[in-house]
């Protein structure tokens, strides 16, 4: 189905040249670790993928990271390597500024409780704004929960409802959303929209793919830009017509490939998408005018939208 949407995968060297569980990947080179984060205009974005579902947002001022503070789980999940995992936890230069962390639910593919709680230790100025199933595994699995407590926002997750919080200037709106699979369906998944950098910009976590999910929010009426959507949204016709009808994003990155599928995964969305481009390994889509997405030509974690 053609949408007016562009749809940008992302798929790092077949999604495995950060976590192939065959191939040992090469090491992240120190300057390409340290690359700032460059923004170019006032009213603008950069996206930088760090795994899976997580991505590091900046404006000129203000950084967001979401679902990036995890590490090796199981084989089907992108997580950081452990270079770009010591840099990020222990908030080294250009993970020093970030101001928000956010997380959609406490599954191991998304979060770890240390690496939360590590990079708060690092970075004092940090707030971390999740549920209370999250703040509560924070508490539980980070020793020195007590003097991060001060940087940390329970935000209450009940379904259909929504909650807003501005922070440093940038505004969330924390939507409860029901996760996928009857096997997880207690879970506390939030989804976002994120208002920074002059645009709105949609997580979704691991929603339930159902209407019902989503219909009591109006996400269409939100003129989202970009939305980072689970690629499994976009592998049938129904999905497709779900993100249209319910997100209506100018922009769609889609995420949580898993390594080992993602050859199939990527030539099945361009078959099904045809406004899905290619950028030589990556699948990544037209540029938003607004939003760069920094990325080398090697396409690994760690690399931006451009």
């Amino acid at each position: 189905m053609k949408t007016a949407s562009k749809t940008i995968a992302l798929v790092f060297l077949l999604a495995a040249a950060t976590c192939s569980q065959t191939k040992k990947p090469e090491p992240i080179k120190q300057e390409e670790l340290a690359k700032p984060l460059s923004v170019s205009k006032p009213k603008s974005v950069t996206i930088r993928y760090i795994a899976n579902e997580g991505v590091l947002i900046a404006s000129r001022h203000k950084q967001v990271l979401i679902d990036g503070l995890h590490r090796e789980y199981r084989p089907a999940y992108l997580f950081p390597p452990p270079e770009l995992q010591s840099v990020l936890e222990n908030a080294s230069a250009p993970y020093d500024k970030i101001n928000l962390i956010l997380v959609s639910h406490v599954h191991l593919d998304h979060f770890h409780p240390q690496a939360i709680g590590q990079y708060l230790k690092s970075n004092p100025k940090a707030i971390f704004a999740s549920s209370m199933e999250a703040v509560d595994e924070v508490a539980k699995g980070f020793p020195g929960y007590e003097k991060i407590r001060p940087q940390i926002r329970p935000i209450t997750h009940e379904w259909k409802r929504s909650a807003e919080i501005e922070q440093d200037g940038v505004k969330i709106k924390f939507l409860g959303l029901r996760h996928g699979s009857e096997r997880w369906k207690d879970i506390q998944n939030l989804g976002h929209v994120i208002e920074m950098g002059g645009m709105k910009l949609l997580h979704i976590g691991d929603a339930d793919m159902t209407v019902e999910n989503f219909a009591t929010f109006n996400l269409a009426q939100e003129k989202i830009d970009i939305a980072f959507i689970p690629y499994w949204f976009l592998s049938s016709a129904e999905g497709r017509a779900l993100v249209k009808e319910q997100f209506n994003p100018k922009h769609i990155i889609a995420v949580h490939i898993p390594p080992a599928e993602a050859d199939e995964v990527v030539r099945q969305l361009k078959k099904d998408l045809p406004d899905a481009t290619d950028d030589h390994a990556c699948i990544a889509g037209a540029q938003h005018p607004r939003c760069n997405f920094e990325g080398s030509r090697h396409c690994r974690a760690g690399d931006q939208l451009d």
